[in-house]
């Protein structure tokens, strides 16, 4: 009698145990998501701009000018571009932008080591968090450039596949705003589905294309060669 009585107070005392396991799940399960869903990069830290109504004087003093010079000569060059000083152009594109339901807030991105960081606040019904973009650019041996989007993620959770998805209906919904830009189509096509194009442009009488760069933190270095267009 006595082992029956020890048996069943052990059994009932796992169904208390296993109710509880199940009820704290069921607790932290909905907490861990929020908590996931609101994290914040450290590196997303927009910073203040002055005169945000103005151009950008790092684009209307520094890279334009270098850029412009330097494609005059129809020749090789390197062109820089710094984390700060894009940011700066970035955030002066009058933010927040808001998208039906979505509103996106000023983005940031980080160039480190290989990588590329793209981050953005965005706040649905009231909801916030930082959408991350991961990227690790690569050239093959033609010459072709694929941005190659490793991840993206809403806070920690990964959503790589429902973004990609999302992405490409956008640029076929815009195709008519393409129509003047051919290059940027076909940029922003590849870009989407993970693709290598040829990272060529047009610019006034020339075309000038990338050949090679790389990326370190705070820089992304271009090496851009332009070329005369002939005649059509």
């Amino acid at each position: 009698m006595k082992h029956k009585i020890t048996h069943s107070a052990k059994s009932k005392s796992r169904r208390t145990r296993n109710i509880a396991i199940v009820l704290a799940v069921c607790l932290l399960a909905p907490a861990a998501g929020w908590v996931m869903l609101g994290f914040s990069p450290r590196a997303y830290q927009p910073l203040p701009t002055d005169h945000p109504e103005q151009v950008s004087p790092y684009l209307t003093h520094q890279l334009g000018p270098d850029f412009y010079n330097q494609v005059q000569l129809n020749e090789p060059f390197d062109l820089v571009i710094e984390q700060a000083g894009l940011n700066d152009i970035i955030g002066r594109n009058g933010w927040p932008q808001q998208f039906d339901e979505v509103t996106v807030f000023r983005p940031v991105i980080a160039f480190e080591k290989d990588f590329i960081y793209l981050m953005s606040r965005i706040e649905v019904y009231g909801f916030s968090s930082v959408l991350t973009v991961v990227a690790r650019p690569e050239m093959d041996a033609r010459g072709y450039l694929n941005f190659n989007i490793r991840s993206v993620r809403l806070g920690l959770v990964p959503i790589t596949a429902i973004a990609a998805r999302v992405a490409e209906k956008a640029v076929a919904d815009s195709a008519a705003e393409f129509q003047d830009w051919p290059d940027l189509e076909v940029m922003f096509k590849a870009i989407v589905t993970n693709t290598f194009f040829e990272p060529t442009f047009d610019f006034g009488r020339q075309r000038v294309g990338l050949r090679s760069f790389s990326l370190e933190p705070g820089l992304l270095r271009l090496h851009l060669a332009p070329e005369t267009k002939s005649a059509p």
